[in-house]
C-alpha cells in the first residue's frame, strides 16, 4: 500500500497548467510544495505535490503561499537523466484528497478567496481514469 497524509503550509503559490497525455487526452494539473515540521526537533521536510482534474482547480483557487493544507495521496518517483548525465530520482505526492485547515487569521494562512466555498464538505476522490498516466 502506498498512502501518505501530510499537514503543512504551501511554500509557494500553486501553479495550474494544462497538459496533454500520450493518448491525446487533455486536462489540468496543479503543482505546489508543502513544508511539514517534524514531530521532534527543529527540522522541516518539503514535499512536492501534484493534483489533477477538479482538485487542481480548487487548490489553485483557494490556496496560496503560506496556506495550511492537509493532503493525502501516493508517493511516485519519476526518474530522469540530468544534463550532467547522472540519474535523478525526484519524488512527488500525487494528491487524491485534500482538506482546508487553519484559519484566515493564521499568519500566511489566508486563501485567495475570502472564505471556504459555501457547502464545501471536503475534497473529492480522484478516480484512476482521471489521472494522466
Amino acid at each position: 500500500m502506498n498512502n501518505i497524509t501530510i499537514k503543512g503550509r504551501l511554500t509557494r503559490d500553486p501553479e495550474l497548467k494544462d497538459y496533454t497525455t500520450k493518448k491525446g487526452e487533455t486536462g489540468q494539473s496543479c503543482k505546489f510544495s508543502v513544508a511539514v515540521d517534524r514531530r521532534f526537533g527543529e527540522e522541516t521536510d518539503f514535499f512536492n505535490c501534484v493534483a489533477f482534474g477538479g482538485l487542481s482547480k480548487v487548490i489553485d483557487r483557494y490556496f496560496k503561499k503560506g496556506s495550511e493544507i492537509v493532503v493525502s495521496g501516493e508517493m511516485q518517483c519519476n526518474p530522469y537523466k540530468g544534463e550532467d548525465g547522472t540519474k535523478r530520482y525526484p519524488w512527488s505526492l500525487v494528491v487524491n484528497q485534500f482538506d482546508f485547515c487553519g484559519s484566515k487569521k493564521d499568519k500566511g494562512g489566508a486563501s485567495k478567496q475570502d472564505d471556504v466555498p459555501p457547502g464545501y464538505e471536503g475534497s473529492e476522490m480522484v478516480e484512476e481514469e482521471d489521472l494522466p498516466f
